[in-house]
């Protein structure tokens, strides 16, 4: 799968998410409501109905809050192990770069050292280079 496809599916897959919980937040007696609450039947007004139909239909309705809910749980738990796998992914990345980081340190701090060790050593060749200059000085005056 491409990175563009991996794109479009989890922007889709966060739009469904987000359409979800939207509908989830709509208050109960406006959920699944295809027409207005004037155009239901009421219960009081139709005795044909018999209580194994109203528990039927409660029944109906609960089942369908609680597909809506488990489908939110499964895409909040898949969501959530995309977010824990790329936050290890980062960490990882962190991880190699601050040793990339330390081991560059270190490589730093070999060449200060070497440096430091050359001009001492260029320090001590100055000085026994300007004596020798003095002596040569002092003979050729004589």
């Amino acid at each position: 799968m491409s990175a563009c496809e991996n794109v479009t599916e989890r922007e889709t897959r966060n739009s469904c998410l987000q359409n979800m919980m939207t509908s989830h937040l709509i208050k109960s007696d406006t959920r699944n409501c295809k027409r207005p609450r004037e155009l239901e039947p009421q219960v009081a007004d139709s005795p044909q109905l018999s209580s194994v139909g109203k528990s039927d239909s409660s029944f109906s309705e609960s089942s369908g809050l609680f597909d809506k809910d488990e489908s939110l749980e499964k895409d909040l738990n898949d969501m959530s192990k995309e977010i824990n796998l790329m936050l290890s992914t980062y960490a990882k990345i962190l991880s190699e770069r601050a040793a990339v980081d330390a081991s560059y340190i270190d490589e730093i701090d070999v060449l200060f050292k070497e440096a430091n060790t050359i001009e001492n050593f260029l320090i001590q060749k100055r000085e026994l280079l300007r004596q020798r200059f003095t002596v040569i000085a002092n003979t050729l005056h004589r």
